[in-house]
């Protein structure tokens, strides 16, 4: 006789490939837990709603044995002897053949047990004692141990007992898998016990059969299996059909699965697609990824290969044809508090160019302060690492490891790590390593005195520099005189920065006093402008190997306590600040590396800070409106004191210089509210102060400063204005993710010189919008006026100083892994069953021209000219991927103004639900300087009965795309047929 219980996982797992989730295995050598035979099974839907659920309501029908008596509980328990428990509403017994011939009734079943077996029916039961075989009809369910499944079945069935087999007709096994019901239905199936001393497993044979997750009485798919053999381990089965109603839509020769549960080794399921088997016009070019193998090496961690192919048939320069070899380790003590995973691939094309990736992240907690964290990402080519992906956030994204130890020592908290960075397609690589710093709560030293120091250190350098500058290349000339060759300089840029701040509080009063030290290194050839003595009148043009520059600074400063706290809250204070902006020591190449410096002067401060409102009468669903404005006037003053010719010359800056004027400035910056208080339901008009508050409108200033003495010399009014920017931010709830941000430059020149000419220029734009079927303008005024809206959970807010515009590109272009499973990526956005959402986020900055001088223009796009005369092809996509570079800083101001060309961009992303079954995205960007989109990702979903059908396209900013339609099973995904595409660099 067979075994009930192997054929419903068996035939479950024909399609579905090998688990690789981690899974923390059973001890071994540990026994099954004990069932007791008259314990009623759990309902499966009862399994399914877990602890908490309600209780089901449905009466329990499942059979048991009446209550044991005394003397029955006596003879089962009696030891020595093996116990056969039978029971139903009528029992005949044959003396002769000893048979036991059990009927069963509508109020109770028949049913026989033995060892742990169960049968039960609704028919008949014949049970031959001496050779333990039993007969079943109608509607029967069979348990062929305490650890298996029941096998249920309609017809008849013969059982041996003592064998553990048998033989049953049209037999249904339910099996869960993942939180989903499978029905197996086997019309003849057949199990054997096997041999444990000759180590032959158990087994079970089937012929014909089918498999389906529908719970309809007529499916709306099933896989029609002919034969299948099943031991404890595998399962083959051959052939396999797909059937979509009753039309066959997909044949399988056979099918091989190791069946085991948990964690184990085994084959990875390959992707691939119809067209990689049989393709489907002559040009496509066949990819094969994820064939390999997974091996649970232990309970703490596994280990994955695999291979990725793409075919060399039809190859051209652009895409010769590659082949990649991936490697991924993953470990996982919880006990320890340690995770990671190491990955790396190798990639070899066949025009001999080579690409090695490696990705190594590790979390490591030793104590509830002391951490460890490493996201470290490398590659030896970003070129091919950027050509050969299909993914268009990985085309762009930038391939950086951060590193970071924290730790608390005492009171002071330790921070120590780094960041390397490099750029898809460039060479050039942005590093921060060390950076440390070291921070304490306030120190009570004494009653009066109150200590609380920070110390900071970080080195920056910028390696490979790959912008353009006014000297990028050399030019090596032959004994002639003539051209021999071109060659790229070298240029490097460093950066060092040390912070030493120990503030105090001295029987209340705020004493600061820091001393900040910055040392730049700008490694490559730069032209200056140069002032000998300050003297304008000198004017000359030098050309330097490397600039630098050397700041040292202090400023102390006393805060006074505040007075006037509930009023204008009005707080002086005392400063020994620099004459100029700049730091009190500074040497460059333009000092001949020597020290000079400047003179502090005391500088005398009082601000106020109060807060005016007006409350006005509200009208329909608002109760009143408040009006808020939270001006910060300030005032300072400063005697005149001067600055040398020498620190102004090592500063590359000239007379006449107003910044040693005497100071005699008032500043002043403005935020603005206009909040509404929403009516409640129960609002009468004279409920207590309540409600929900809306913001109506929220505009924030930079501040505005004016020097009367400044203005004075001039002689212009509009010269004391000392602020060369200004900008402003707006918000409004009625919008929901609404944010505006503008920037102007104020003036055309310097405001510390007399050329200074006011000639507002707008200079930046970003503006972001969100907008959703339940979170829109309309939905907001509905709710308002008494109409029930669903709320939803609240979007992902962008960090505090960062507009959602910014936030958005910031998760565009963030660091994605570069080898291993995680470096796949999402190559087509799923979009949502229900509602619509439409987010924009739109960017133009500009620089405003200048007015005469030595000027570089500076365009990022410049980067790609190395391409222009190599590959027509490599130039335009070098020209569609975005970039977020900016011009490299100079040290003095005798460097050549840059000057960048004008950036605009509009980003979007759109879900929404075209009908009930149809639902539709499309994310896209658009640059409105090159009149072109960067990039497209578009998908449709259409929701079937039991499958989920997907439409997707990408086209990646580096000219790659990929068309891809499949449906997939929605009980497992993994379970698709497909048809995709994928063209490299296409034209």
């Amino acid at each position: 006789m067979m075994r009930r219980w192997a054929p419903g996982l068996a035939l479950l797992l024909i399609a579905l490939p090998v688990a690789l989730s981690a899974q923390v295995r059973p001890r071994r050598g540990a026994a099954p837990p004990r069932v007791d035979p008259n314990a009623p099974r759990q309902n499966p839907a009862a399994r399914r709603a877990g602890p908490g659920a309600p209780a089901d309501t449905i009466r329990d029908t499942t059979a048991r044995f009446s209550e044991a008596d005394s003397v029955m509980r006596a003879l089962l328990d009696k030891p020595g002897y093996t116990a056969t428990r039978y029971e139903g509403d009528v029992v005949t017994f044959d003396a002769l053949t000893k048979a036991f011939a059990i009927a069963a009734a509508a109020a109770r079943k028949a049913q026989v047990e033995r060892e742990g077996q169960r049968i039960v029916t609704d028919s008949n039961i014949v049970y031959q004692d001496r050779s333990r075989i039993v007969n079943v009809s109608g509607h029967f369910e069979i348990t062929a141990g305490p650890d298996q499944p029941p096998i249920a079945g309609v017809g008849s069935a013969t059982y041996n007992l003592a064998e553990r087999s048998g033989r049953l007709t049209n037999a249904t096994v339910v099996s869960e898998e993942q939180g989903q019901r499978w029905f197996i239905r086997s019309e003849i199936s057949k199990t054997a016990l096997g041999d444990s001393t000759l180590r032959i497993p158990r087994r079970l044979y089937g012929v014909g059969g089918t498999l389906t997750s529908c719970d309809d009485s007529v499916p709306d798919y099933h896989f029609a299996l002919k034969e299948i053999k099943r031991t404890n381990k595998t399962l083959v089965a051959r052939p396999a059909v797909l059937y979509i109603r009753d039309i066959p839509v997909m044949w399988l020769p056979f099918v091989f699965q190791d069946i085991r549960q948990g964690r184990r080794s085994g084959i990875l399921p390959p992707r691939f697609g119809a067209s990689d088997i049989v393709r489907n016009n002559p040009g496509y070019r066949r990819h094969v990824e994820n064939v390999g193998y997974y091996w649970a090496l232990s309970d703490y961690m596994d280990a994955t290969t695999w291979v990725d192919w793409r075919s060399a048939a039809g190859a051209d320069s652009l895409d010769p044809g590659w082949y990649r070899l991936n490697g991924e380790w993953k470990y996982f003590w919880q006990t320890r508090f340690l995770q990671g995973r190491l990955a790396t691939s190798y990639t070899h094309q066949k025009n001999g160019s080579t690409n090695t990736a490696i990705s190594w992240g590790h979390d490591q907690r030793f104590t509830p302060d002391r951490r460890v964290h490493l996201d470290g990402n490398y590659v030896t080519s970003t070129q091919l690492q950027r050509q050969n992906t299909f993914n268009p956030y990985q085309a762009i994204a930038t391939i950086r490891s951060t590193v970071n130890y924290s730790d608390k020592l005492g009171p002071v908290s330790l921070q120590l790590g780094g960041n390397r960075t490099q750029y898809p397609g460039r060479k050039q690589v942005n590093q921060t390593l060390p950076s440390l710093s070291l921070n304490t709560g306030p120190l009570e030293l004494a009653p009066w005195l109150v200590w609380t120091p920070a110390f900071t250190y970080r080195e920056a350098a910028d390696l490979h520099i790959d912008q353009p500058t006014t000297f990028s290349t050399r030019f090596i000339p032959g004994p002639d005189g003539r051209l021999v060759r071109t060659d790229t300089i070298k240029r490097n840029r460093f950066d060092r920065t040390v912070t030493f701040d120990t503030p105090l509080r001295i029987f209340g009063v705020d004493f600061r006093n820091g001393i900040n030290i910055r040392d730049q290194l700008n490694d490559f050839p730069e032209e200056e402008i140069v002032y000998p003595n300050a003297d304008s009148s000198r004017k000359q043009t030098r050309i330097f190997r490397r600039t630098f520059r050397t700041d040292v600074d202090w400023n102390p400063q006393f805060t006074l306590p505040a007075f006037g706290q509930n009023r204008f809250k009005l707080t002086p204070s005392i400063g020994l600040q620099n004459v100029d902006p700049h730091a009190f020591w500074v040497r460059s190449e333009l000092s001949n590396g020597q020290f000079v410096h400047q003179r502090k002067r005391l500088t005398y401060g009082l601000s106020a800070s109060p807060s005016i409102f007006g409350y006005f009468p509200g009208f329909g669903p608002f109760r009143r409106f408040r009006h808020s404005i939270n001006p910060v006037l300030s005032y300072s003053f400063a005697p005149k004191a001067d600055v040398s010719n020498e620190y102004l010359a090592a500063l590359g800056m000239a007379r006449p210089y107003f910044g040693s004027l005497l100071q005699n400035v008032v500043s002043l910056s403005l935020s603005q509210n206009v909040e509404a208080k929403v009516r409640s339901s129960s609002d009468t008009g004279s409920a207590p102060d309540g409600g929900q508050k809306l913001k109506i409108l929220s505009m924030n200033f930079t501040p505005l400063s004016y020097n009367f003495e400044q203005a004075r010399v001039i002689g212009r009014r509009l010269a004391g204005l000392t602020t060369e920017s200004f900008g402003t931010r707006i918000t409004s709830d009625l919008l929901p993710g609404f944010d505006v941000g503008v920037d102007y430059s104020l003036f055309q020149g310097s405001t510390l010189s007399d050329t200074a000419e006011f000639k507002p220029f707008l200079t930046r734009v970003t503006s972001s919008f969100r907008i959703s079927q339940t979170d829109n303008p309309f939905a907001v005024i509905t709710r308002l006026f008494g109409r029930a809206v669903a709320d939803q959970s609240p979007a992902p807010q962008p960090t505090p100083g960062q507009s959602a515009g910014e936030a958005a590109l910031a998760r565009q272009i963030a660091s994605q892994p570069v080898a291993g499973q995680a470096a796949r990526g999402s190559q087509f956005v799923l979009p949502p069953t229900r509602g619509w959402e439409a987010s924009f986020n739109f960017s133009t900055t500009r620089t405003r021209p200048p007015r005469g001088g030595n000027v570089n223009v500076w365009d990022p796009r410049s980067r790609c000219e190395i391409y222009r005369n190599v590959d027509q092809f490599a130039y335009d996509l070098c020209l569609r991927t975005p970039t977020n570079d900016q011009p490299i800083p100079s040290t003095t101001a005798g460097a050549p103004y840059v000057l960048v060309p004008p950036q605009t961009s509009l980003g979007s992303s759109v879900n929404f639900e075209l009908t009930q079954k149809w639902a539709a995205a499309w994310q896209t960007s658009y640059d409105f300087e090159r009149h072109q989109f960067a990039s497209q990702i578009v998908s449709l979903q259409r929701d079937l009965h039991d499958w989920r059908a997907n439409f997707g396209f990408t086209h990646s900013p580096n000219g790659n795309f990929a068309f891809t339609f499949f449906i997939s099973l929605k009980p497992q995904p993994e379970l698709k047929f497909d048809y995709s595409r994928a063209t490299i660099r296409g034209r």
